[in-house]
Parts: structure tokens; C-alpha cells; sequence
């Protein structure tokens, strides 16, 4: 089957409980061509919680790819996509926020597992201890509340017995549930709710991620004509508009077929053919 037309006309299912079929469906019917697209509402947070009470066992694709692959063993279908996420602190400036995305699509026609991962520093993710209402809610003025979710619990790290409270997005609930666990343990733990459903910055970075993944799964081998020709990695090296040096900024993609192992060097998708002097080291040292 030609690379092009893998997908068109199949029936496509989400593995979510959290309404991630708004971010993802969209961009791959428009691009894939797929026939329709369902949920199959299976449990994905025994995968792993992000509040605590599951400990995700798999790494972040691995776990896409199992809720993908549970949700075609539930559902019967043949064409299942599920994404995870992780929230971790950026390497290059510890006190921003990574938010990593990773979204598989699993093809039960001819075994395939395609993934894509997708990484922004545009996260809305924070967390606090507080010993009173008060500083409770000087946490909560600080954050994009009530559009982003809150979750409460006595501590930090979740612990068996403990009582969890998400998608908290009115502020009487939160100041009632706030004094119940002061009153209870001294203490509380409050933070975002990262379920995509809860926290619309999430959910614009799954939207971005199936966007770009469906150009790639549209993108086949100009060898094998297998779908999904996927970029492996960026090449540094473009050069300077002023001096000719070349920069650390992409002057080419390199792709992948995984099927055939084909490789191929290929222009820059925006077309950019020189950078700016003020990324160029040698222009500015």
C-alpha cells in the first residue's frame, strides 16, 4: 500500500479518559484522511497518575504505546493513538519547566508502532506546601486559576489511605476542602492538575504534537514508500547572513525510514536558507 494512503478511510480510536480525542482527531483526519475518529474509554490511568496513586512503571512512550495496544486489544479496531506526558525541570535552566510529550500510534494491519515526541517549555505546572489558608490561597493568586485545574492531598508524595482532590476549578470547593485537610493533618500539598483535560496549556502541546506527528506519518520513504519517514534529528550549521560562519541553528532534517533504514538529508521545511547575525557566535562572541 502506497505510504500516502495507509491511514485513509480508517477508523481511528483514542485511548483517553480526558478528552485528548479534541486535540489529536482533528489534525489527523485533515492530513491522514482517516474515516472517523473514536474513544475507547479505557482506564489509561492505570498506566500511571500524575497525582500519585499510580507509579508509572513504563517510561513516558512505552506507556503511550501500551494504552494504544490496550485500547485496540478492547475495542477490536485495528488504528489506536494514546499520548503521555512528563513534567520535569529543563536541563539547560533547572527552575523552568519541560513538558514532554510523547504520542504513539499503533497500526495492528502491519505491526507498526509509530511514535513522535514533542517538548515545550510553555507548561503551566507548580506545586506548593502550605500550613494555612492563607498561604493557600497566595499560591493559588499566582497561578492561571480557575482555566487550569488544582489538585489537594495531605502531602507531597501521595501514601496509601491518602485522599486526593482534582479538576478543583471552583474556589468555595477549594477553600472548603483546604480547611478539611488543615484541620486534618496541619498541613496540605496543592498543585496543577496536569490531566489534559484539566489543564488547557497541555492540551494545546498534545494539539501542536498530533499536528506535527501527522506531517510526518504523511511523509513516506522515497525508497520503500513505507509511511511515516520520520526526522531523526536536526543538523547545525546554518549559515550566518552576514558572515557566512555556520551557526548552531538547523540547516537541514535528517530522516529516517525505520522499515527500509533509508537516510536522507532534506531541506528545512520553512525554507530558511541563513540565520540572523545575532545567533551567529563568530558575529557575536
Amino acid at each position: 500500500m502506497a505510504g500516502a494512503d495507509t491511514f485513509r478511510g480508517r477508523p481511528l480510536i483514542v485511548a483517553t479518559l480526558h478528552g485528548k480525542e479534541r486535540a489529536i482527531g482533528p489534525a489527523l483526519r485533515a492530513r491522514l484522511g482517516v474515516a472517523e475518529v473514536r474513544v475507547a474509554a479505557i482506564d489509561t490511568e492505570r498506566f500511571g497518575a500524575f497525582s500519585g496513586e499510580v507509579t508509572r512503571a513504563l517510561d513516558p512512550r512505552a506507556a503511550a504505546e501500551a494504552k494504544a495496544r490496550a485500547a485496540l486489544a478492547e475495542s477490536g479496531g485495528e488504528l489506536a493513538i494514546a499520548s503521555e506526558g512528563s513534567f520535569v525541570p529543563y536541563p539547560a535552566a533547572p527552575l523552568l519547566t519541560l513538558d514532554e510529550e510523547w504520542l504513539v500510534l499503533v497500526d495492528a494491519r502491519d505491526g507498526r508502532a509509530h511514535a513522535h515526541r514533542h517538548a515545550t517549555l510553555d507548561a503551566v505546572f507548580a506545586g506548593r506546601r502550605c500550613e494555612s489558608l492563607e498561604a493557600l490561597l497566595e499560591f493559588v493568586a499566582l497561578q492561571p486559576f480557575p482555566e487550569h485545574a488544582l489538585v489537594l492531598r495531605p502531602r507531597e508524595h501521595w501514601r496509601t489511605g491518602d485522599g486526593v482532590h482534582k479538576g478543583i476549578v471552583d474556589r468555595p470547593a477549594l477553600e472548603r476542602i483546604g480547611r478539611e485537610l488543615l484541620d486534618a493533618h496541619g498541613e496540605l500539598w496543592v498543585e496543577t492538575d496536569l490531566r489534559a483535560h484539566c489543564n488547557p496549556t497541555r492540551m494545546r502541546a498534545i494539539e501542536r504534537a498530533a499536528s506535527a506527528f501527522a506531517e510526518e506519518l504523511a511523509t513516506h520513504c522515497p525508497r520503500c514508500d513505507a509511511p511515516h519517514f520520520r526526522v531523526l534529528r536536526s543538523l547545525p550549521g546554518l549559515p550566518c547572513s552576514e558572515c557566512g560562519e555556520p551557526t548552531e541553528l538547523a540547516r537541514a532534517l535528517e530522516r529516517r525510514c525505520d522499515p527500509c533504514g533509508h537516510l536522507a538529508e532534506v531541506a528545512r521545511p520553512d525554507g530558511l536558507r541563513a540565520a540572523d547575525a545575532a545567533q551567529c557566535g563568530a558575529c557575536n562572541p
